[in-house]
């Protein structure tokens, strides 16, 4: 078990300026700092395994990640979240959403940097990152920035990443951090009620196309988790492939899916219109379809991936969620989790995968996935 580490808010500059000096002083030391007895606060075991003491409710929060920044919006830390990446603070419906993160500090870069300058300045109380940037976080972590470590590929590490997040933010927080675990438990509930007698040959083959058409998710992914308990057949995994993975043309002619789900709408497009793909059956009875997107595509990480079950339950078998109204659940979660009333056009929007009117993504050369 890693040593627990303390780290307390409010050390000002000239702190920070000594930690940064210590650190020069004593690189290479693995030693972390015991928390004093009778230390106030609460301890933490990120998704990393890593083991964290905060002396109080973190206030200022930053991440480089866009489906950490839903999550953390949706548990009510939008007024904590200080420091981000450009693609977040330009995300188009996270300013529809929290109108502040326009001005948000970004001294996050993708996938991996940091301008340490920068991010002293916001003082975070804390930063989330993905179990992977650890290089990133040993930097942080040695100017006196405590990281929290999220890793999710199913609904239970999701719910666990929420749960920290509630944690670290305070009682406020975890209760709503709670709420969503129940939100996300109730739906994985309602679908797989429904889908209990559903036989093998009923379930529709499945491929999700990611950034590229040939870019897709196999075992151990989100996107296996939501295909299978949505009762369809994730043919990477079935294919043996795990995470992301790129294949061949050939391999998804040979798998013939029943059904495509697309990332975005620059790659349902690419697929349609070369000719290639044509002989493929889901091509050809119109059921290349895009993910609906909000701050990030409900298929990926984002806090929106508790209602992408609903819908990919509504689209494998629409014979048995022929009462489920995603419209209607869509406009209760972004009421409950985002304060935010749905107006019909940002629905249809949304549904579709698109962009709120009147506001563009500033960097879009590349699909977020995170």
């Amino acid at each position: 078990m890693t040593t627990p580490r303390l780290f307390v808010r409010g050390f000002g500059a000239i702190l920070i300026a000594l930690t940064m000096v210590l650190f020069l002083l004593h690189v290479g030391t693995s030693e972390t700092p015991e928390p004093l007895p009778g230390t106030p606060g609460r301890t933490l075991v990120d998704q990393a395994g890593q083991t964290l003491h905060l002396s109080e409710p973190v206030q200022r929060i930053g991440t480089p990640g866009i489906s950490m920044a839903s999550l953390i919006l949706a548990i009510g830390g939008g007024d904590s979240l200080q420091a981000v990446a450009p693609e977040v603070r330009d995300n188009p419906w996270l300013q529809r959403l929290l109108p502040a993160s326009s001005d948000l500090p970004t001294p996050f870069t993708r996938p991996a940097g940091v301008n340490l300058e920068e991010l002293l300045r916001v003082r975070p109380d804390l930063v989330t990152l993905w179990v992977g940037n650890e290089p990133l976080g040993k930097r942080l972590e040695a100017v006196g920035i405590p990281v929290l470590y999220l890793g999710y590929a199913n609904p239970e590490e999701m719910k666990t990443a929420a749960r920290l997040l509630g944690q670290a933010l305070g009682p406020a927080a975890s209760a709503r951090a709670e709420t969503f675990v129940r939100y996300y438990d109730d739906n994985l509930r309602r679908v797989a009620e429904r889908l209990a007698d559903l036989p093998e040959s009923a379930r529709p083959k499945v491929y999700y196309a990611s950034i590229s058409p040939l870019q897709t998710e196999g075992r151990d992914s989100m996107i296996d988790a939501w295909i299978g308990a949505a009762g369809g057949i994730n043919l990477a995994a079935r294919a043996g492939l795990s995470r992301d993975v790129q294949v061949h043309l050939e391999d998804v002619l040979a798998w013939n899916p029943d059904l495509i789900v697309t990332l975005d709408a620059t790659q349902q497009q690419a697929i349609l219109t070369d000719p290639r793909w044509q002989d493929i059956r889901a091509v050809q009875q119109g059921r290349v379809l895009v993910s609906p997107r909000g701050i990030n595509a409900w298929c990926t990480r984002a806090a929106e991936t508790s209602l992408q079950i609903l819908w990919a339950a509504r689209v494998f078998h629409p014979e048995r969620f022929a009462d489920l109204d995603i419209g209607a659940e869509t406009r209760r979660f972004y009421q409950r989790f985002y304060g935010y009333a749905l107006n019909d056009e940002e629905l249809a929007r949304i549904l579709s995968g698109a962009a709120p009117l009147g506001l563009t993504a500033a960097t879009p050369a590349r699909p977020l996935q995170h």
